[in-house]
Protein backbone atom coordinates (compact mmCIF):
# COMPACT_ATOMS: atom_id res chain seq x y z
CA UNK A 1 0.00 0.00 0.00
CA UNK A 2 1.22 3.50 -0.89
CA UNK A 3 -0.10 6.93 0.08
CA UNK A 4 -0.26 10.29 -1.67
CA UNK A 5 0.30 13.19 0.75
CA UNK A 6 -1.34 16.44 -0.41
CA UNK A 7 -0.16 19.79 0.98
CA UNK A 8 -1.65 23.14 -0.11
CA UNK A 9 0.57 26.07 0.82
CA UNK A 10 0.61 29.84 0.63
CA UNK A 11 3.43 32.18 1.76
CA UNK A 12 4.38 29.97 4.75
CA UNK A 13 7.71 28.36 3.92
CA UNK A 14 8.76 28.15 7.57
CA UNK A 15 5.65 26.19 8.52
CA UNK A 16 5.89 24.08 5.37
CA UNK A 17 9.45 23.09 6.24
CA UNK A 18 8.37 22.12 9.77
CA UNK A 19 5.63 19.92 8.30
CA UNK A 20 7.92 18.33 5.72
CA UNK A 21 10.38 17.49 8.49
CA UNK A 22 7.61 15.70 10.40
CA UNK A 23 6.73 13.76 7.25
CA UNK A 24 10.38 12.82 6.86
CA UNK A 25 10.22 11.27 10.37
CA UNK A 26 7.28 8.98 9.52
CA UNK A 27 7.81 5.30 10.32
CA UNK A 28 5.70 4.42 7.27
CA UNK A 29 7.77 5.34 4.21
CA UNK A 30 5.78 4.28 1.13
CA UNK A 31 4.37 7.61 0.02
CA UNK A 32 4.63 10.45 -2.46
CA UNK A 33 4.53 14.10 -1.41
CA UNK A 34 2.62 16.64 -3.52
CA UNK A 35 2.95 20.33 -2.61
CA UNK A 36 0.64 22.80 -4.35
CA UNK A 37 1.59 26.46 -3.94
CA UNK A 38 -1.24 28.97 -4.32
CA UNK A 39 0.77 31.57 -6.26
CA UNK A 40 2.87 32.75 -3.30
CA UNK A 41 4.94 35.93 -3.82
CA UNK A 42 8.00 34.49 -2.01
CA UNK A 43 9.06 32.02 -4.70
CA UNK A 44 12.77 32.30 -3.86
CA UNK A 45 12.07 31.04 -0.33
CA UNK A 46 9.97 28.20 -1.71
CA UNK A 47 12.73 27.18 -4.09
CA UNK A 48 15.11 26.65 -1.16
CA UNK A 49 12.63 24.42 0.71
CA UNK A 50 11.55 22.49 -2.39
CA UNK A 51 15.11 21.88 -3.56
CA UNK A 52 15.99 20.53 -0.11
CA UNK A 53 13.07 18.10 0.23
CA UNK A 54 13.04 16.96 -3.39
CA UNK A 55 16.40 15.38 -2.56
CA UNK A 56 15.10 13.81 0.66
CA UNK A 57 11.87 12.18 -0.57
CA UNK A 58 11.89 9.52 -3.29
CA UNK A 59 8.66 10.84 -4.79
CA UNK A 60 8.19 14.59 -4.51
CA UNK A 61 6.19 16.94 -6.75
CA UNK A 62 5.73 20.71 -6.59
CA UNK A 63 3.03 22.59 -8.48
CA UNK A 64 2.32 26.32 -8.46
CA UNK A 65 -1.02 27.91 -9.35
CA UNK A 66 -0.97 30.64 -11.99
CA UNK A 67 -3.14 32.81 -9.72
CA UNK A 68 -4.20 32.79 -6.09
CA UNK A 69 -7.24 30.47 -6.00
CA UNK A 70 -7.63 29.36 -2.38
CA UNK A 71 -6.70 26.26 -0.40
CA UNK A 72 -9.64 24.10 -1.64
CA UNK A 73 -8.55 24.64 -5.25
CA UNK A 74 -4.95 23.71 -4.38
CA UNK A 75 -6.12 20.67 -2.42
CA UNK A 76 -8.29 19.50 -5.31
CA UNK A 77 -5.43 19.96 -7.74
CA UNK A 78 -3.19 17.81 -5.58
CA UNK A 79 -5.85 15.10 -5.26
CA UNK A 80 -6.22 14.94 -9.05
CA UNK A 81 -2.43 14.60 -9.41
CA UNK A 82 -2.22 11.81 -6.78
CA UNK A 83 -0.97 8.45 -8.04
CA UNK A 84 -2.18 6.24 -5.20
CA UNK A 85 -5.53 4.95 -3.97
CA UNK A 86 -5.44 6.74 -0.60
CA UNK A 87 -4.53 10.37 0.01
CA UNK A 88 -3.45 11.97 3.29
CA UNK A 89 -4.44 15.63 3.52
CA UNK A 90 -2.56 18.13 5.66
CA UNK A 91 -2.32 21.92 5.83
CA UNK A 92 1.11 23.50 5.56
CA UNK A 93 0.98 24.96 9.10
CA UNK A 94 0.17 21.69 10.89
CA UNK A 95 2.34 18.71 11.85
CA UNK A 96 2.27 14.94 12.30
CA UNK A 97 3.79 12.67 14.92
CA UNK A 98 6.02 9.93 13.55
CA UNK A 99 3.58 6.98 13.65
CA UNK A 100 0.60 8.81 12.17
CA UNK A 101 0.60 7.18 8.73
CA UNK A 102 1.54 3.77 10.13
CA UNK A 103 -1.45 3.77 12.48
CA UNK A 104 -3.84 4.67 9.66
CA UNK A 105 -2.43 2.14 7.20
CA UNK A 106 -2.81 -0.64 9.76
CA UNK A 107 -6.52 0.14 10.11
CA UNK A 108 -7.06 0.18 6.35
CA UNK A 109 -5.17 -3.08 5.86
CA UNK A 110 -7.24 -4.68 8.61
CA UNK A 111 -10.55 -3.26 7.32
CA UNK A 112 -10.12 -2.63 3.57
CA UNK A 113 -13.68 -1.36 3.07
CA UNK A 114 -12.77 1.75 5.10
CA UNK A 115 -13.05 4.96 3.07
CA UNK A 116 -11.81 7.43 5.62
CA UNK A 117 -9.48 7.31 8.66
CA UNK A 118 -8.88 10.28 10.96
CA UNK A 119 -6.76 10.58 14.11
CA UNK A 120 -7.00 12.29 17.44
CA UNK A 121 -5.26 15.67 17.56
CA UNK A 122 -4.22 18.49 19.85
CA UNK A 123 -4.84 22.12 18.93
CA UNK A 124 -1.90 24.23 20.10
CA UNK A 125 -1.65 28.02 20.27
CA UNK A 126 1.35 30.23 19.56
CA UNK A 127 2.51 29.97 23.17
CA UNK A 128 2.59 26.16 22.96
CA UNK A 129 -0.52 25.64 25.08
CA UNK A 130 -3.06 22.95 24.25
CA UNK A 131 -6.29 24.88 23.67
CA UNK A 132 -8.44 22.00 22.42
CA UNK A 133 -8.25 18.23 22.29
CA UNK A 134 -9.90 16.26 19.48
CA UNK A 135 -10.90 13.00 21.18
CA UNK A 136 -14.11 11.86 19.48
CA UNK A 137 -14.60 8.13 18.90
CA UNK A 138 -17.16 8.21 16.11
CA UNK A 139 -16.97 5.54 13.42
CA UNK A 140 -19.02 3.79 10.76
CA UNK A 141 -21.41 5.97 8.77
CA UNK A 142 -22.36 8.65 11.35
CA UNK A 143 -24.84 10.88 9.49
CA UNK A 144 -26.30 12.53 12.59
CA UNK A 145 -22.92 13.24 14.20
CA UNK A 146 -21.29 14.77 11.10
CA UNK A 147 -24.32 16.97 10.41
CA UNK A 148 -24.24 18.22 13.99
CA UNK A 149 -20.59 19.30 13.97
CA UNK A 150 -17.14 18.80 12.50
CA UNK A 151 -15.34 16.45 14.88
CA UNK A 152 -12.64 15.50 12.33
CA UNK A 153 -9.33 17.43 12.36
CA UNK A 154 -8.76 18.25 8.70
CA UNK A 155 -5.00 17.63 8.78
CA UNK A 156 -5.44 14.18 10.29
CA UNK A 157 -7.36 12.46 7.50
CA UNK A 158 -6.47 9.66 5.11
CA UNK A 159 -9.17 9.11 2.48
CA UNK A 160 -9.77 6.89 -0.51
CA UNK A 161 -9.10 9.05 -3.59
CA UNK A 162 -12.05 7.49 -5.42
CA UNK A 163 -14.41 8.52 -2.60
CA UNK A 164 -13.26 12.14 -2.78
CA UNK A 165 -13.67 12.31 -6.55
CA UNK A 166 -17.06 10.59 -6.55
CA UNK A 167 -18.32 13.15 -4.04
CA UNK A 168 -17.18 16.14 -6.08
CA UNK A 169 -13.98 17.08 -4.20
CA UNK A 170 -13.83 20.20 -2.00
CA UNK A 171 -16.31 22.96 -2.72
CA UNK A 172 -14.16 25.83 -3.97
CA UNK A 173 -17.01 28.33 -3.53
CA UNK A 174 -17.11 27.94 0.25
CA UNK A 175 -15.12 30.64 2.11
CA UNK A 176 -14.78 28.31 5.13
CA UNK A 177 -16.09 24.93 6.40
CA UNK A 178 -14.88 23.22 3.21
CA UNK A 179 -13.58 20.25 5.15
CA UNK A 180 -16.80 19.81 7.17
CA UNK A 181 -18.82 20.04 3.95
CA UNK A 182 -16.60 17.44 2.26
CA UNK A 183 -16.84 14.94 5.13
CA UNK A 184 -20.61 15.50 5.28
CA UNK A 185 -21.16 14.75 1.61
CA UNK A 186 -19.01 11.63 1.88
CA UNK A 187 -20.88 10.29 4.91
CA UNK A 188 -24.31 11.10 3.48
CA UNK A 189 -23.34 9.07 0.41
CA UNK A 190 -22.34 6.03 2.48
CA UNK A 191 -18.63 6.47 3.24
CA UNK A 192 -17.34 4.47 6.22
CA UNK A 193 -14.92 6.04 8.67
CA UNK A 194 -12.58 4.84 11.40
CA UNK A 195 -10.56 6.72 14.00
CA UNK A 196 -7.03 6.23 15.31
CA UNK A 197 -7.39 6.63 19.06
CA UNK A 198 -3.97 8.19 19.41
CA UNK A 199 -2.80 11.80 19.22
CA UNK A 200 -0.98 11.74 15.88
CA UNK A 201 -1.73 15.24 14.58
CA UNK A 202 -0.87 18.72 15.81
CA UNK A 203 -3.30 21.41 14.71
CA UNK A 204 -1.78 24.86 15.20
CA UNK A 205 -4.00 27.80 16.12
CA UNK A 206 -2.33 31.09 15.25
CA UNK A 207 -3.07 34.53 13.83
CA UNK A 208 -1.06 34.12 10.64
CA UNK A 209 -3.68 33.65 7.94
CA UNK A 210 -6.28 31.67 9.89
CA UNK A 211 -10.00 32.38 9.43
CA UNK A 212 -11.21 32.01 13.02
CA UNK A 213 -14.42 33.98 13.64
CA UNK A 214 -13.93 36.30 10.67
CA UNK A 215 -16.73 37.27 8.25
CA UNK A 216 -15.48 34.45 6.00
CA UNK A 217 -16.02 31.94 8.80
CA UNK A 218 -19.54 33.22 9.49
CA UNK A 219 -20.45 33.11 5.79
CA UNK A 220 -19.07 29.57 5.48
CA UNK A 221 -21.15 28.34 8.41
CA UNK A 222 -24.30 29.91 6.98
CA UNK A 223 -23.71 28.33 3.55
CA UNK A 224 -23.10 24.94 5.19
CA UNK A 225 -26.34 25.17 7.18
CA UNK A 226 -28.37 26.08 4.09
CA UNK A 227 -26.64 23.48 1.92
CA UNK A 228 -27.36 20.58 4.28
CA UNK A 229 -30.63 21.76 5.86
CA UNK A 230 -32.82 19.23 4.04
CA UNK A 231 -30.42 16.36 4.74
CA UNK A 232 -30.41 17.31 8.41
CA UNK A 233 -34.22 17.34 8.41
CA UNK A 234 -34.32 13.80 6.99
CA UNK A 235 -31.75 12.46 9.44
CA UNK A 236 -33.21 14.10 12.56
CA UNK A 237 -36.00 16.72 12.67
CA UNK A 238 -34.29 18.47 15.59
CA UNK A 239 -31.11 19.22 13.64
CA UNK A 240 -32.53 22.14 11.60
CA UNK A 241 -33.50 23.87 14.85
CA UNK A 242 -29.94 23.30 16.04
CA UNK A 243 -28.67 24.96 12.84
CA UNK A 244 -30.84 28.01 13.50
CA UNK A 245 -29.57 28.21 17.08
CA UNK A 246 -25.94 27.91 15.97
CA UNK A 247 -26.43 30.53 13.26
CA UNK A 248 -27.75 33.02 15.83
CA UNK A 249 -24.95 32.13 18.25
CA UNK A 250 -22.21 32.59 15.63
CA UNK A 251 -23.78 35.85 14.44
CA UNK A 252 -23.86 37.17 18.01
CA UNK A 253 -20.22 36.21 18.64
CA UNK A 254 -19.24 37.88 15.38
CA UNK A 255 -21.18 41.03 16.31
CA UNK A 256 -19.59 41.14 19.76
Amino acid sequence: MKISIIIPTYKRTDYLERLLHSIQQQTFKDFEVIVVDDCSPNQDEYKVVIDKYSKIFNEFSFYSNSKNSGAPHSRNKGIRKAKYDYVALVDDDDEWYSEKLEHQVKIIEKEPDTDFVYTWADAIDEAGNIVYQFRKVIEGNPKYEILKGCFVPSSSVMIRKKTLIENGLFDEQLPSCQDWDMWTRMVLNGAKMKVVQNVDTIYYKHNNGTIGLSPKAYKGYMIYFRKHFLSALKVNPILPMYYIYQGIRIWWRKKA
